[in-house]
């Protein structure tokens, strides 16, 4: 069944279910309790799978009203006909029907939008204009990504209280596993996590760093994985071990540019402390009362967008790309232009080469993982730096129009909201 199909048929099952049909609506005659019981048991998944399509269907069916009502033709069939009216969410009814999102995306979109209606009534149409419009060239991670940040925007007081919320609630929990091991759980918030997930992806950043360097040494294109073949759990393990071990006899931490925490916010933020921020390699926003209080360590660098800054372009005398350019390009493309891997996997490439005359600066900078940056130089595609936005040219073997492909944050981000 296709998911269009399974829409509608989630759909009607959910319409002939109608509590107020008692015994006589189908899911009670099947002897089901719900409608999402049922379709779970048809499908063979989980009752909370099954609620995902039926908020989905309920979302994006047409409705029917009573004549009389707004846009109903009381003369069509007499007193008391119904006709059917459109579904609460238009733009997401069409893109489902027409198959350019799938089932699990609109579900993901579904929620976001009741919850941006509750606060935002009178912005809602245009809200799901823009969402589904971008949604629909989008990965389901990215999908997710973009609906966060949207969401923050419009309910900034929610994003401080699950900030308070989740510190409070903040654990680790360590097992003494029956095979030997040790296993240990954690669930923080974000200002808890922040220092870990960033030494960790750091880790990880330099661990293929090294690989790729010694695939090069020994001539070869990509990546050589003989030198270190550790899966990024194990890296992940092995260096929150070494970190471990390292605080415990040591009262100096070593830092630098792939170990800083950069906090993200708007000037009118920070001032008025009304908004939200962001923490590189975390999708999560924070509020920005957050935001100050992680401020206050001196390892953090908070990044205020649209106030003043470290001069950007140092010109064509030095080949590596400073701290201040490598962050501003972390805020212009939010880690990898390409596949968006977070800031920690990426490092600062020139798209121009260096030894051809290309400049150190942000004009000609981009940020791209290893496998990216492979990907780019050898498979024939260009790098357009317009204003802030990065795009990506096709190879005429993938395109014969060439036609460019927006990169970076814009890739996923929303234009933001009036």
């Amino acid at each position: 069944m296709t998911e269009v199909a399974l829409g509608e048929v989630a759909g009607e099952l959910a319409r002939r279910s109608d509590p107020a049909e008692g015994l006589q609506g189908v899911a009670r005659k099947h002897g089901f309790a719900s409608p999402g019981q049922m379709l779970a048991d048809a499908l063979g998944g989980s009752e909370a799978e099954a609620q995902r399509i039926l908020a989905v269907a309920d979302a994006t069916r047409p409705r029917h009203a009573e004549a009389g009502e707004s846009g109903v033709d009381a003369g069509a069939d007499g007193p008391g006909a119904t006709t059917p009216a459109a579904p609460h969410f238009p733009v997401l009814a069409e893109a489902v029907m027409s198959g350019a999102l799938s089932m699990e995306a609109a579900a993901v979109i579904t929620r976001a939008l009741e919850r941006i209606e509750q606060v935002a009534p009178d912005k809602i149409v245009a809200v799901e204009q823009k969402i589904v419009s971008k949604a629909c060239s989008l990965s389901l991670r990215d999908i997710r990504r973009m609906l966060l940040a949207e969401e923050a925007w419009h309910r900034p007081k929610d994003v401080e209280e699950r900030d308070r919320v989740a510190f409070e609630n903040r654990y680790v929990q360590i097992k003494d596993e029956a095979d030997g091991s040790v296993g240990i759980h954690a669930r923080l918030d974000v200002s808890t996590a922040a220092p870990i997930v960033t030494l960790l992806k750091g880790a990880v950043k330099q661990v293929m760093r090294t690989r790729r360097d010694n695939a090069q040494k020994k001539g070869k294109i990509g990546m050589d994985f003989t030198d270190d073949d550790r899966t990024p759990g194990q890296i992940h393990a092995d260096a929150l071990s070494a970190a471990a071990r390292h605080s415990l006899g040591c009262t100096e931490v070593p830092t630098g540019v792939t170990t800083t925490i950069v906090l993200r916010a708007n000037i009118d933020a920070v001032e008025t402390g009304v908004g939200c921020a962001s923490v590189d390699g975390i999708d999560s926003p924070i509020s920005v009362g957050t935001l100050r209080r992680m401020a206050v360590d001196m390892e953090v660098l908070p990044m205020i967008m649209g106030g003043e800054s470290v001069p950007l372009d140092v010109g064509c005398k030095d080949r590596l790309f400073s701290t201040e350019i490598k962050l501003a390009l972390v805020e212009r493309d939010g880690g990898c232009s390409w596949c968006h891997a977070p800031p920690s996997y990426c490092e600062a490439h020139h798209i121009r080469w260096w030894k051809h005359g290309g400049p150190t600066d942000l004009s000609n900078g981009v940020l791209l993982c290893v496998s990216c940056h492979h990907r780019i130089h050898h498979g024939g595609w260009d790098i357009d730096i317009r204003g802030t936005q990065v795009w990506f040219i096709p190879p005429a073997s993938i395109d014969p129009d060439r036609t460019p492909r927006i990169g970076g944050k814009a890739h996923y981000e929303l234009e933001p909201a009036t």
